[in-house]
């Protein structure tokens, strides 16, 4: 033991000796390990985020497509749906897509409920309105103050901003217009018979996929959604997108280790002189070689934790500014939401195996050749 920590302090006045020359190799070492801890971070953080925005989505939802597009669904398809084993609840649910010409953004409208859950605890009228921060932002309008918007016959309503959301839920919101439920049915064009969709309260979330089984046969035709379905499908694309970040960073990554395994291989005069003066004093190839493992741990594990930290502020601080436009969709009206610090011990082992395997490897091996050259012979070539 006495003797690893010996050769670890003489490996860090070696690295310091030559701080200049590291300190470049160092600098590209960090930033690609920032980058790939960018990656997991903000992979991780959306996953986690996905989580807690369908933790109050309905178990199963219920939609009648038309020629591959979502259609208003009759409300009497929900008496048949009550009478399922199992159902708690069934409930309408008023929303579509709305395009503003000035901003030429499109929003979402929605009608306003009492499942609307840690959004909303306020009544609204027919003339009044409550808008994300999206609107809020394109249209330079305050609380009070009054907007018109398009129905689907081209007729404009007027309408008073009653309240607007918060930033901190603004991944949810941004691009949310909650109106009363006659309003929101009259600009979307959805008759009174009629819903966007139909959400299902399950009793038992365990039994959601039987449930939805038992809709689907006893109503052919309609698309049954679930909970856990659309979990996966938020866990695979991001898992998805972040892999592919990964696969595209092999070739700098390669071109970072040809750096690496040139440098270690590539020993200069002053590094054979001490090699050879330490063979010469009795150093065993053993003892050279855990030298240059050491020089490589040390040099790696602190340009890792560097670029762990320059990772988390990127994404946590920096809400991900140079990654997050490509994670979080095609909309031109992007959420400004705020990244929730959110990472495991495996994502960080994840970063430290991708960032310090390969270095260890690449300057371990080509340290053989100098650690098997006669003293005598290294001498002479100085």
């Amino acid at each position: 033991m006495r003797r690893q920590l010996n050769l670890i302090e003489y490996a860090l006045q070696t690295l310091l000796r030559r701080w200049k020359k590291n300190m470049a190799l160092l600098l590209i070492y960090m930033l690609a390990a920032a980058f790939f801890s960018s990656i997991v971070f903000l992979t991780k953080s959306l996953l986690q985020e996905s989580k807690t925005m369908l933790r109050d989505a309905p178990e199963v939802w219920v939609q009648k497509i038309s020629g591959g597009r979502i259609e208003p669904i009759p409300l009497s398809i929900s008496d048949s749906l009550k009478k399922i084993r199992g159902v708690q609840a069934v409930y309408p649910r008023i929303w579509g897509s709305y395009y503003d010409a000035p901003s030429n953004a499109i929003f979402t409208i929605t009608a306003l409920n009492k499942r609307l859950p840690r959004l909303l605890n306020q009544s609204l009228k027919e003339t009044e309105a409550i808008c994300g921060s999206g609107y809020i932002e394109t249209h330079a309008i305050k609380p009070g103050e009054r907007f018109l918007l398009l129905d689907s016959n081209s007729e404009m309503y007027g309408f008073t901003l009653k309240a607007f959301f918060h930033s901190e839920t603004d991944i949810l919101t941004r691009d949310l217009i909650v109106l009363h439920p006659r309003a929101a049915r009259q600009i979307l064009g959805i008759p009174e018979n009629r819903a966007m969709d139909l959400a299902v309260r399950i009793t038992n979330n365990s039994e959601s996929a039987n449930i939805a089984a038992k809709i689907s046969r006893m109503i052919p035709g309609l698309r049954v959604s679930t909970r856990d379905q659309l979990q996966r499908t938020y866990d695979y694309l991001f898992s998805w997108k972040g892999g592919l970040f990964l696969f595209g960073a092999l070739i700098p990554l390669l071109a970072f280790l040809i750096l690496a395994w040139e440098r270690a291989s590539g020993i200069s005069a002053d590094e054979q002189r001490e090699l050879g003066i330490l063979k010469g004093v009795g150093w065993q190839v053993e003892d050279i070689l855990w030298l240059r493992f050491w020089e490589a741990f040390s040099l790696s594990v602190t340009a890792t934790l560097l670029g762990l930290l320059t990772g988390f502020i990127h994404i946590f601080y920096f809400d991900a500014a140079f990654l997050k436009p490509l994670f979080i969709g095609w909309s031109g009206l992007y959420p400004s939401y705020h990244l929730v610090p959110s990472f495991s011990g495996t994502a960080v082992l994840i970063v430290f195996i991708i960032s310090t395997v390969p270095y260890l490897t690449a300057a371990v091996i080509p340290a053989w050749r100098g650690a098997v050259t006669d003293p005598a012979e290294a001498m002479q070539n100085n």
